[in-house]
This record gives C-alpha cells, sequence and structure tokens, in this order.
C-alpha cells in the first residue's frame, strides 16, 4: 500500500517540483494570464466534464455540497472559538484555518489517490469551497463583500451549469464532452506548476511569529480532517466518496489565502509558511485516509 500511494502522489510531487524549477529557471510560468486561464477556462471545464461524467443524480451532487458547506461551517465556528481564545485577529486568520486548498493541490490528490470517482467529488467540493473564498476570505480579509465577485467566478458558473443539466437530464453533444475532456487533460498539470510557482515565491521576513504560524500550519489538516470524520459518515456516501470528501478537507491552507492576505495588507509571511509546513502534514492525513478506506 506504501508503494501504490507513493506511486499515486509521485506525478503531484514531480510537476509541483518542476514549477517551482521552472519559477527559478525560466520565465515560463511568469505570464500573470496563466492563472487566469486555469481558473477561468481550465477549471470550469475540469469541473464540468466531470459532473457530466460522473454517474451521480443531482441528489447525489447537492448531498456533497451539502456535507461540504456544514463542514465548512462546524470548522469556521471552531476556528472562531480558538482565534478568540487565543486573542488572534480572526480577520485574517480564520480563512486560512478554515478555506482548504482543494484547487490545484485537493483535484489533484483526489485523482490520484481515489480516481475518476474521486476526481469527480473534488470538482465539486473545490466549487464550494472557491465560494467560501469569495464570501468567508474577501469578506473577512477586506472587511466588506460585493456579491459580484462570486457572480464572476468561472467554476461557480459551472457548477450551476452542471445543476442544471442533472436537474434536466441534459446531455452534451460528444464533441463538446470531447472539448472538455481535452481542457480537463491540460488543465490538472498547469495547476500543479503553478502550485509550485506559488511556493517558489513565498517570502518569510517575519522570523519572530514562526512559533504561530507552525501551530496553525497544523490545525488547518488536523482540523479539517476531524471535522469531517464527525460529519461526512452521516450522508450514506460510497467509501470513496466519503474518503475522497475527508482527505479534500485535510488539504494545506490555501495559496489563495496568501494572495488575499498580500492584498489586503494582511500577516503574508506568517500565511506563506503556515501554507509550507501545511503541505507535507496534509498529504499524510491523506494518504493516512485513503490506507484507512482501501479495505472497504
Amino acid at each position: 500500500m506504501v508503494s501504490a500511494f507513493i506511486t499515486a502522489l509521485t506525478p503531484i510531487i514531480l510537476l509541483a517540483g518542476l514549477g517551482i524549477f521552472l519559477t527559478k529557471k525560466t520565465a515560463y510560468l511568469d505570464n500573470p494570464q496563466l492563472g487566469s486561464l486555469v481558473s477561468n477556462v481550465g477549471l470550469p471545464a475540469l469541473l464540468l466534464s466531470a459532473v457530466l461524467n460522473m454517474e451521480m443524480d443531482l441528489a447525489g451532487m447537492l448531498s456533497i455540497v451539502a456535507a461540504t458547506i456544514i463542514c465548512l461551517v462546524v470548522m469556521a465556528l471552531l476556528a472562531f472559538s480558538l482565534l478568540k481564545l487565543c486573542r488572534l485577529d480572526a480577520r485574517f486568520y480564520l480563512p486560512p484555518l478554515v478555506n482548504p486548498n482543494t484547487g490545484n493541490l485537493g483535484i489533484p490528490v483526489a485523482y490520484a489517490l481515489f480516481g475518476p470517482e474521486g476526481l469527480a467529488v473534488a470538482v465539486v467540493v473545490s466549487s464550494v469551497v472557491q465560494v467560501s473564498h469569495f464570501t468567508l476570505g474577501v469578506g473577512f480579509m477586506s472587511g466588506s463583500y460585493h456579491p459580484k465577485q462570486l457572480l464572476q467566478n468561472g467554476p461557480v458558473a459551472a457548477l450551476l451549469l452542471g445543476v442544471l443539466a442533472l436537474a434536466f437530464e441534459l446531455s452534451m453533444p460528444e464533441p463538446i464532452l470531447n472539448t472538455l475532456t481535452m481542457l480537463s487533460a491540460i488543465t490538472l498539470p498547469i495547476m500543479l506548476m503553478l502550485l509550485g510557482k506559488s511556493l517558489a515565491n513565498l517570502n518569510f521576513s517575519e522570523r519572530s511569529k514562526i512559533y504561530r504560524a507552525c501551530s496553525l500550519a497544523l490545525l488547518r489538516p488536523l482540523m479539517g480532517a476531524a471535522v469531517a470524520l464527525m460529519i461526512v459518515p452521516w450522508f450514506g456516501f460510497s467509501a470513496i466518496q466519503e474518503a475522497t470528501i475527508i482527505a479534500l478537507m485535510s488539504m494545506s491552507v490555501a495559496v489563495i489565502s496568501y494572495m488575499l492576505a498580500t492584498k489586503f495588507n494582511g500577516p503574508k509571511d506568517e500565511i506563506a509558511l503556515m501554507i509550507t509546513l501545511s503541505l507535507p502534514l496534509s498529504l499524510a492525513v491523506a494518504g493516512t485516509v485513503w490506507w484507512l478506506y482501501q479495505p472497504l
């Protein structure tokens, strides 16, 4: 099982490592529009393709959405209470603790460990977390929130199209499905290389705050997995679906939290360190979840 886990995660590590190398040695990933291309074209195509091809009815999809929302709400309540107890500013520390990196880390991990069924679950979960980023994340860190920021989000629009397709039992023409499949195939590698770029560009200048960052970094994957373990089994999902959601809730601090902290003058160096430190732990937790659900 260990060798199978290593085999599954090796492409993820290698592609993220390639992104770090290309960032340090070349300008291949420097185009600022590359991230927008993935967010606005690649990820929606991946999501829509997975939803249209998954063997799941509308009720099953909405159950995944509901389970994800409940997990995020419970994590928000726990994190908010803990931050208040520790006298830390919830404005900047709550979103990183609540919102996992279900995008450029979670989706590839889910596909590597749980296959196409895990990928279908991951894109739905990731869309819900995207909504959380643009509501809870932007709302807390900026001090204000505008609904139009959510309406302009590509993955959210793709999720709504997928819901409509399932609700009315619509089927896409085969050429359209093939196009979505091709876009999906290039999206995961680019997402991982951009993750490597983000890690390569992280800056740690406030060394005095390292202990707080370490503590919060450890909390994110462990709290996410613990909350999901308490909530997800009540929904009656299949073993793969259940394991995928739990693994996704244990993902590391999201890179977008670092981007928001930078934009709104938050503790970006601490959040950068939280991303780096929570990454290996999140992979370890996801591997443990994968191992526990293997016999099922």
